[in-house]
C-alpha cells in the first residue's frame, strides 16, 4: 500500500510538472509574437539564437542572402524589451546588417541580456550568421 501511495504522488509531480511546462510553451510563444510577416534567426559566435525582424526590404535580402550562402556579418539595431528568453530584441524599424562596425557596440546576445540595463535603448551589433528565414505563406 505504501509503495502504491509513492507511485500515486510521483504520477501527480509529473503530471504537474509536464502541464506547468506546457503552459509556460504557450504563454511564451503567445508573447513572441511577430509584428512583421518576415523574421529571421541570428546564432552569435556563442550558439545563442534570436529572432530578428526588419521592415526595410534591402535588409531583408541581406538577412536572405545570409542565411543562403552561411556568411557571419554584425547584426543589430536599437535595443528593446522583449517578452523572449533574452528579455531584449532588436529594433525591427533599425534592424541592420554590417561588414564592420564600432568596436564599442560588438556584443554577444548573452551579454546584451545579461547587461540590459546598458545597452537598452542604445545601438548593439552581434556578429552573427542567420541560421533560418521565415517567410509569409
Amino acid at each position: 500500500m505504501k509503495r502504491l501511495l509513492v507511485a500515486a504522488v510521483l504520477l501527480i509531480v509529473v503530471a504537474v510538472s509536464l502541464g506547468t511546462v506546457v503552459w509556460l510553451n504557450y504563454v511564451q510563444n503567445v508573447a513572441l509574437k511577430h509584428e512583421t510577416d518576415r523574421w529571421a534567426v541570428i546564432e552569435d559566435v556563442e550558439g545563442n539564437r534570436i529572432a530578428v525582424e526588419t521592415t526595410d526590404d534591402n535588409v531583408w535580402t541581406q538577412l536572405v542572402q545570409l542565411n543562403q550562402n552561411g556568411t557571419r556579418m554584425f547584426i543589430g539595431s536599437i535595443v528593446e524589451t522583449y517578452g523572449n528568453k533574452w528579455g531584449f530584441r532588436f529594433k525591427p524599424e533599425n534592424l541592420t546588417v554590417a561588414e564592420f562596425t564600432a568596436e564599442g557596440l560588438q556584443a554577444t546576445i548573452k551579454y546584451i541580456s545579461e547587461n540590459l540595463d546598458y545597452w537598452l535603448d542604445g545601438w548593439a551589433y552581434v556578429g552573427a550568421k542567420v541560421t533560418a528565414i521565415h517567410t509569409p505563406t
